[in-house]
């Protein structure tokens, strides 16, 4: 099976979207609980939140009551949002009612159970990993990254939660969208690969697209909305929150902080000169309603300008303050109440900011890619263009033979698309095979500037940088090329040679056995791991 679609955001409103308790019910959330007529509904929403200590308070209360029917029930409940499948399992046992309510969460559990049958557990202090065997080597790098994007996110919230955080990576669609509740044909339709549920948060695998995604950005982003949903109550308006996700997305990578893709950015310009944007008031529910996939990013691109005017204007601190204050006060009161602006006049107030865009940029009509979400084999020549493709194919035929005569294929390609990230790379192999790296090098740096969520030109770069000695930034390349493909072997490969070079032999054996695990048929791996010393 193929899914090929050029999306920029694959996780788009992806996170759960169970009905929040109202400000009535966080204003005295026991008595909520007490009076509700649907209280285990109520207290799956408190649960959402991560409100538990209301409903074990409930549960007790419950007991003492002599009502341990409802007690058990909530208990089961506790257990699947505390992440303890084999806990919730034994609550099961302990109700005595056999109805569609019991049916249902015994379906769900047992399936909880049995997948995580499948799952290498790796906890620390922050964060529990679940993840296939096959994918745990992905901690080592999702690790470091969401440490500290952890930072980031305790400045941003003012506070962080008191146990470690669930992170469960899916094998395969099927899988995740069991898991995840997202049917798998919405999945395979706009890649909405990562999500928030049952108080986890859960990705697909970046084994399954064939072009990988950026999967760290992925668990950020769901990190942040699990965040968002403890400070707000589960209240905060849709806009905010996506655009809250985004802007802590890009900013954790980035030692300056936020800023666009270029791909973002050009969505949002030529909008704000086209008179195009999207009001606020369209994106709430889940963005993934809007019409297209460009309507799509474009909400994400508005949204989180939004946020980076909001941190500039008003600070960190005012806008913590404005996400927990929806869970105390009506939306309607919240961003006056704090911002001294109304929702509306905050809108205005950023559009007003846009001003200062005045010209139209080019990228995506030059041919940069945003995200390629991709499902079975695929053949990256296609992303030129049917007009481009026949110049492309012809120089790929050339270019065991000669790089020059490669090279002028390819600059046909590169003519009609400039900043197309698989022309420029295309480009940049010919050069290298006419031994004329320093030509290379510069194609490749213009691809990964206008292309940053393709992997190829970062893995081309990473050689040239190990070829010359440049071990520093070989190794920054690639581990950027892994933040998107971490299954791609040549990057493994790379990376593995450069640390047998500088003499780290448990890096570079634990980086060359994932490159022939990925491809056996490489000798050359094959034979740097043979003959590494002993017990080193």
């Amino acid at each position: 099976m193929k899914r090929f679609f050029v999306l920029a955001s694959l996780f788009a409103g992806a996170a759960s979207v169970r009905s929040a308790p109202s400000l009535a019910d966080w204003a005295d959330p026991a008595a909520a609980l007490a009076r509700s007529t649907v209280p285990l509904s109520l207290a799956e929403s408190f649960l959402d939140a991560q409100a538990f200590l209301p409903v074990a308070a409930h549960r007790e209360a419950l007991v003492a009551a002599g009502k341990t029917e409802g007690a058990n029930r909530l208990r089961v409940l506790e257990e699947i949002y505390a992440g303890n499948n084999v806990g919730a399992l034994q609550a099961l046992e302990l109700v005595e009612k056999k109805d569609a309510w019991l049916q249902t969460r015994r379906a769900l559990v047992e399936g909880l159970v049995e997948r995580g049958r499948a799952f290498t557990e790796i906890p620390d202090d922050r964060f529990v990993f679940r993840t296939p065997e096959a994918d745990a080597f992905l901690v080592s790098y999702a690790r470091p990254a969401l440490d500290g994007a952890h930072g980031r996110v305790e400045d941003f919230f003012g506070s962080t939660p008191s146990a470690p955080v669930i992170i469960e990576i899916l094998p395969s669609v099927e899988a995740y969208a069991w898991a995840s509740g997202i049917p798998k044909e919405k999945i395979l339709r706009t890649g909405a690969v990562a999500t928030v549920r049952f108080n986890r948060v859960m990705a697909l695998s970046p084994s399954v697209p064939a072009l990988g995604y950026r999967w760290i950005d992925a668990l950020v982003h769901e990190y942040a909305h699990w965040h968002i949903r403890r400070v707000s109550g589960g209240l905060c308006p849709a806009w905010l929150s996506e655009g809250v996700a985004r802007y802590l997305e890009i900013a954790w990578r980035r030692p300056e902080g936020f800023r666009h893709t270029p791909h973002a950015k050009a969505l949002l310009t030529r909008a704000a000169l086209d008179d195009g944007l999207i009001p606020f008031s369209r994106m709430e529910g889940s963005f993934l309603g809007l019409e297209n996939a460009e309507r799509t990013d474009l909400a994400f691109a508005q949204t989180s300008d939004a946020v980076a005017f909001l941190v500039k204007e008003f600070g960190v601190e005012k806008v913590a303050t404005l996400l927990a204050s929806f869970r105390q006060q009506p939306r309607a009161e919240v961003f006056s109440h704090t911002l001294g602006l109304g929702e509306a006049e905050l809108e205005k107030a950023w559009r007003d900011s846009l001003a200062d865009l005045t010209e139209k940029p080019t990228d995506n009509a030059r041919g940069a890619l945003g995200p390629v979400w991709v499902i079975g084999d695929f053949d990256e020549a296609t992303l030129v263009g049917s007009a481009a493709l026949e110049a492309l194919r012809a120089g790929d035929r050339l270019l065991k033979q000669s790089g020059a005569a490669a090279a002028a294929q390819y600059k046909k390609v590169v003519e009609a698309s400039p900043d197309n990230g698989v022309a420029l790379t295309r480009l940049a192999r010919a050069h290298l095979r006419s031994e004329r790296p320093e030509a290379a090098e510069e194609l490749l740096k213009r691809a990964i500037e206008k292309n940053p969520d393709y992997a190829e030109p970062l893995v081309v770069l990473g050689e040239i940088y190990y070829e010359d000695g440049r071990y520093e930034e070989g190794q920054d390349v690639l581990q950027q090329a892994l933040e998107i493909r971490p299954f791609y072997a040549a990057v493994h490969g790379t990376l593995g040679r450069i640390a047998l070079d500088v003499g780290n032999f448990a890096a570079a054996r634990s980086s060359l056995r994932l490159a022939v695990r990925f491809d056996p048929t490489n000798e050359e791996w094959r034979r740097a791991l043979s003959g590494m010393p002993k017990n080193r």
